[in-house]
């Protein structure tokens, strides 16, 4: 989305990731910081004033958030007939980002031996004997470790050594 929106257009915007008083202060912080222009009746609002005005979240009687702007200067405030916007894709910005999920690496994070160990001990001697003979215990052991450290051995002998020797007691 581009182009300009209404303080109110602005705060809806990041209300599904922010309370909407939260949003107001959000938005407040982007203007002060230049890093959300704010217009007025048409023209950027200089980098000197823009650290005068607020944001104010306020919640209509029918339950609607709507947003205006207030100024903290007494001399040529803000009049109830100027017209504010926001550049909307600078607004769209200020939304939290997902992160990227992180590739695993070629070693492995924590102790990986010592929770096959425990992996194997919570399934017990008679289990794990059942699922090495029917050879389905590597593949469930390397799908326990992606699940938790999101990594698995690329060589299996170190893991069948783990397996042995439990197996061995």
């Amino acid at each position: 989305m581009s182009g300009r929106g209404s303080p109110t257009e602005a705060l809806n915007l990041l209300r599904p990731a922010f309370a909407p008083m939260a949003a107001a202060a959000e938005l407040t912080r982007a203007v002060h910081d230049n890093r959300c222009r704010l217009y007025c009746n048409y023209v950027v609002i200089p980098s000197h004033i823009a650290p005068r005005l607020t944001v104010v979240a306020q919640q209509e009687n029918d339950g609607r958030w709507t947003a205006r702007i207030a100024g903290t200067f007494a001399m040529g405030g803000v009049k109830p007939t100027d017209v504010w916007e926001f550049e909307i894709d600078e607004v769209e910005a200020l939304l939290p980002q997902p992160q990227p999920k992180q590739k695993p690496g070629p070693k492995p994070i924590g102790d990986w031996p010592n929770l096959i160990h425990r992996e194997l001990r919570r399934l017990g001697r008679k289990r794990v004997q059942a699922l090495q003979d029917s050879g389905e215990l590597r593949p469930k052991l390397e799908s326990f470790l992606e699940q938790k450290i999101g990594w698995k051995p690329q060589d299996p002998k170190p893991l069948n050594t783990i397996i042995r020797a439990f197996l061995q007691g």
